[in-house]
């Protein structure tokens, strides 16, 4: 999925502008940002997983849903960074509260599964 969105995106980017496109194509590109994003962080975090020793023959499939629910928290976070970019400065406050989200949804992913 996160092929296509690549591909996709790199046909819209370059078939128009931010301007011709208007506020559904700006909400189909963060999707496809969204979905590549999610690619990254689960494949990240599944070489996380296997060089800690969570994946096991016997749970990997309880570890790669794990992988997905960390990955969609965590691939939320440069989306949420360009979002904010869009709207003037980035500063350190920002980056810090969005990281702070990112750690509380991580955490109430821990305790939950």
């Amino acid at each position: 999925m996160s092929l296509s969105a690549v591909i996709l995106l790199a046909t819209m980017m370059n078939l128009t502008t931010p301007s011709e496109i208007g506020p559904l194509g700006v909400l189909v590109f963060f999707t496809f940002m969204y979905l590549i994003s999610l690619g990254v962080m689960v494949g990240l975090c599944r070489i996380f997983f296997a060089l800690r020793g969570k994946l096991k023959k016997n749970k990997a499939r309880v570890g790669v849903r794990r992988s997905y629910y960390y990955g969609s928290v965590l691939a939320f976070v440069p989306i949420i960074l360009i979002f904010m970019r869009s709207f003037g400065e980035l500063n350190v406050l920002e980056i810090a509260l969005v990281v702070f989200f990112a750690l509380v949804g991580c955490f109430y992913i821990t305790k939950r599964a």
